[in-house]
Formats: structure tokens, C-alpha cells, sequence
């Protein structure tokens, strides 16, 4: 161990000591501040869901659970699945719904192009000549 460092050069508010992130990054970034928060009300609904899953015996989920020799399995895996799900949902949804940000001062965006447009080309409808053949008349169904 260095003998050099002590104690009293620590210093955790230090703002130069903090350069991995951590809380204090969570709280001065807002977009992984609105993640944080909205992944947790999404493992927050998830929680809920899962257990209304297991009170109310959906699809025999629970029976089927409480009838293994180690339960803890199913639970974990049916509230890992809820809160993945869940929480996706919640950070996604926060994500589409932000305003969109113009920060184009002028009216339109970028140069105007000229589409060259082609005309619509159809064409004619003619009959086509069938020719039928007086054959055997078999019926077809």
C-alpha cells in the first residue's frame, strides 16, 4: 500500500473526483434523469401487475408455480419478465412523447430540390381474345 496517500486527500464532493458519473451525473443529465424515473414507475406497474397476476390465479399461474418443488423460480422469472417488459414500455413511451426540439429559426429546413415527377402511365385496357374449345362438360366443384 502507498504510504504517499492519506485520508485527508479525499475529498468526495470534490468535482474533479467524480468524473465516472454516479449519482451526481444522474442528477445534471436530464435525459438519463427522465429514464431513471420512468424505468422505475415502470418496474413499480410491473411489481403490481405480476403480483395481480399471481393473487388472481391467471391462466393457473400460480397454482402451476406453487406446485414446484422451488417456487422462487417461477416468481423470479415471471417478475423479471413483467419489469423488462414493463420498464421498456415506461422509458419508451417518456422518450417518443418529448416535444420535439426545433431549433431552426427560418421558415423550411435545408435547400429545396426539384422532384422530377413522371406522368402516371396506364395502360389501355383491351380485352384479351379466349378462345374455348367445345370439349367434355365435366363439372368443376
Amino acid at each position: 500500500m502507498r504510504e504517499d496517500r492519506r485520508e485527508s486527500d479525499f475529498d468526495p464532493a470534490d468535482p474533479d473526483f467524480a468524473t465516472a458519473g454516479g449519482p451526481r451525473r444522474l442528477r445534471d443529465e436530464p435525459l438519463l434523469r427522465l429514464l431513471a424515473v420512468n424505468g422505475l414507475i415502470g418496474a413499480v406497474v410491473a411489481g403490481a401487475l405480476a403480483a395481480v397476476v399471481l393473487i388472481t390465479d391467471t391462466a393457473h399461474l400460480r397454482t402451476l408455480i406453487f406446485s414446484s418443488r422451488e417456487p422462487w423460480i417461477g416468481i423470479v422469472l415471471l417478475f423479471f419478465g413483467f419489469v423488462v417488459t414493463m420498464g421498456s414500455v415506461a422509458m419508451g413511451t417518456a422518450v417518443m412523447l418529448l416535444p420535439k426540439d426545433d431549433d431552426d429559426d427560418g421558415p423550411g429546413g435545408g435547400s429545396k430540390l426539384e422532384v422530377l415527377k413522371l406522368p402516371q402511365m396506364t395502360p389501355p385496357m383491351t380485352p384479351a381474345p379466349v378462345r374455348v374449345t367445345a370439349g367434355s362438360r365435366r363439372s368443376r366443384f
